[in-house]
């Protein structure tokens, strides 16, 4: 194993790790879209897909362009730093994506579903953030400007997916869950009633001395 010595080595490091991130958030998002109940989280969350689809995408390019760089006799960065793999496992959204699966698993209502899909997926945007932002910072330092500029797209569309998110758990989605009411606790509520009322008017009935004639 290839150890990581600079700064190019650390970006190179990052840009895997972000390529594995975006391959688990494509497998990862359309169970949320099927769970999310709100049409505007559901469209919110596709048009995510489709962008993580394009930053996939994007590192594709990246991670050529960097391989390019490579002194041929290298026989590649990637092969040799990760002992024979061309990829890593980011770990970081592994735990996330796990984590936001786990919540989902639980049993609540639909308002408090789709607030908790959009805190897993903001996770993972602030995940993003990071890694895109750090990547895009050893890229400007080593006068990778192409790199730099790739990134600093990618940066500034996790921003926009983020915000809209923010927007719409303030502005609708937490109020919603705030006063969310379990309707089958309502249900059962109501049946007991009525079986209390019937249990009544039955007790009456039999008591009653004309109905005994």
């Amino acid at each position: 194993m290839k150890k990581i010595i600079n700064l190019k080595d650390l970006l190179k490091h990052e840009i895997l790790d972000l390529y594995s991130a975006e391959e688990q958030i494509i497998e990862g998002l359309p169970e949320m879209i099927e769970k999310a109940k709100d049409s505007k989280l559901k469209e919110a969350l596709s048009n995510h897909l489709a962008v993580s689809q394009t930053h996939k995408t994007r590192l594709d390019t990246i991670k050529e362009n960097i391989i390019g760089d490579e002194d041929e006799t290298d026989n590649g960065f990637f092969s040799s730093l990760f002992g024979g793999s061309n990829s890593v496992t980011s770990k970081g959204i592994e735990g996330l994506i796990s984590e936001g699966n786990k919540i989902m698993s639980e049993d609540m209502t639909d308002e408090a579903m789709d607030a908790a899909i959009i805190a897993s997926v903001q996770k993972i945007g602030h995940y993003e953030i990071a890694g895109y932002g750090t990547a895009r910072a050893y890229a400007l330092e080593l006068k990778l400007d192409t790199v730099a500029t790739e990134l600093g797209t990618t940066l500034s569309e996790v921003y926009a997916a983020d915000e809209l998110l923010t927007k719409l758990a303030v502005g609708q989605v937490n109020p919603e869950a705030e006063n969310a009411t379990d309707n089958h606790e309502e249900e059962q509520a109501m049946d007991d009633d009525y079986d209390r009322l019937t249990n009544s008017i039955s007790i009456m009935s039999s008591s009653d001395p004309e109905s005994e004639e």
